[in-house]
């Protein structure tokens, strides 16, 4: 038998989603040659695809065993790791695929999403800085080893890698910006407005650029703008819940039991919530016991469509914010929640209004801001990040003033970014 020739049957039909004859060919090639590395591989993959991870982990290894110079296959048990929660064991595989293979980009890839939130970092540095050692050329080696390097708490090292990612150019990266939000996080304030500078002039009508050099430079503005916030988040809608669950982002589960400590006290669920800046959901699931009826609304169409797989939304609606809350509503609300949407906005006085006009009375608003801990200074303030921080004192200025009563906020810790926990506020307000 020609096993090589069988081999590409099997693949053939696999790819084509006929499982059954791909099963007969891999059989086929494994009973000439039990050790076959490529017949073991995909069959691993063809139980993985039939829902049997466990039997696909197993086989993927037997294939390494046989022959562990193979990135795509450390890169593919890398996947199915990660799918069943092994994130460790995950991040092991991804990095033997860089070892092996250092422009395997889908691993890199890989890496990228799940540094942040690994716990062998002591581990992958020594790797890193041996890659950067030996392909000096290699724009995601000098970015990963930043990263690891910021993880170790090795700030000037860090910032001296990251910047050396600049040097490779805009296009090498599908988000040009990051770098420089992470150089300012570790004191490179100049570097980052010199390379978002090269960026304006080069896209002066990129919104994202405009708005990321304007935060950087603390320039004053009283909100993000509506382009920069619709294209920043449809960029990253795909990966947006994986991100955060990286950060280790709570602000959902922080809202979601407020809401909950208020229903324990009613008969009845409330009957019109609203999720303000809906997002991709994340906070929906956790409420909906709670509410009768249940709207978001959000100004990207990216996440909107994420939210609308959920199935527990009973109205999606696309627009911004103070635009909608102002707008002729079939109905005004009994609940309203706002995760970490106000971070966007600096002048919380017309949100403020405009909720005032779209709470029913003795309709509530339960919402996370950022927090700003010095009162001496101003009442808001953009960060680097381009999201606002407000104090405990303007949060009730500006909803007392709009005639809201302030029943006071709780700190909390919203996630962990670049190593530090984000401090913010989930704070109450009531319609009278």
């Amino acid at each position: 038998m020609r096993i090589d020739a069988r081999l590409q049957e099997g693949i053939k039909a696999h790819r084509s989603g006929n499982l059954e004859a791909a099963l007969a060919a891999y059989k086929d090639v494994l009973t000439e040659d039990p050790d076959h590395a490529d017949g073991l591989h995909f069959l691993g993959l063809l139980h993985f695809d039939a829902g049997k991870p466990d039997n696909a982990i197993i086989l993927i290894r037997k294939s390494l065993d046989q022959n562990d110079r193979n990135a795509a296959a450390y890169n593919n048990l890398g996947n199915i790791l990660k799918l069943s929660e092994r994130s460790d064991e995950a991040l092991e595989a991804y990095v033997h695929a860089v070892e092996i293979e250092p422009r395997h980009e889908d691993a890199w890839s890989n890496i990228n999403r799940m540094l942040e939130g690994a716990t062998n970092n002591d581990d992958l540095l020594p790797i890193l800085t041996e890659i950067v050692r030996l392909d000096p050329e290699n724009p995601n080696a000098w970015h990963n080893y930043g990263l690891s390097l910021m993880l170790a708490g090795h700030r000037d090292e860090a910032a001296d890698a990251l910047e050396r990612c600049l040097k490779f150019g805009a296009d090498v990266w599908s988000d040009p910006i990051w770098h420089a939000r992470v150089l300012c996080a570790l004191g490179r304030q100049d570097r980052a407005i010199e390379h978002l500078e090269k960026l304006a002039a080069a896209d002066p009508d990129n919104a994202v650029v405009r708005y990321q050099l304007a935060a950087v430079r603390g320039d004053d503005m009283d909100q993000a703008p509506e382009d920069y916030v619709k294209t920043h988040f449809d960029s990253f809608s795909d990966s947006f819940d994986e991100v955060l669950k990286n950060l280790g982002y709570r602000a959902p589960e922080l809202v979601a039991e407020e809401v909950a400590a208020l229903a324990a006290g009613r008969t009845e669920p409330f009957a019109d919530v609203v999720d303000l800046g809906c997002g991709t959901g994340l906070c929906g699931p956790l409420i909906r016991a709670h509410c009768a009826r249940l709207t978001g609304i959000d100004l990207s169409p990216g996440m909107l469509q994420k939210a609308a797989g959920l199935e527990v939304y009973d109205f999606l609606v696309e627009g911004e914010l103070v635009g909608f809350l102002n707008s002729d509503l079939p109905t005004r609300f009994d609940l309203a929640v706002c995760v970490d949407t106000l971070c966007y906005l600096g002048d919380l006085q017309p949100f403020m209004h405009a909720l005032f006009a779209a709470l029913k009375p003795g309709g509530v608003q339960i919402a996370s801001v950022e927090h700003l801990a010095d009162d001496t200074g101003p009442d808001y303030r953009v960060d680097p990040t381009g999201r606002y921080a407000h104090t405990p004192a303007y949060l009730r200025a500006c909803s007392e003033e709009a005639g809201l009563i302030y029943e006071g906020e709780k700190p909390v810790v919203l996630r962990q970014e670049l190593g530090s926990e984000v401090h913010g506020l989930v704070f109450h307000v009531r319609r009278p």
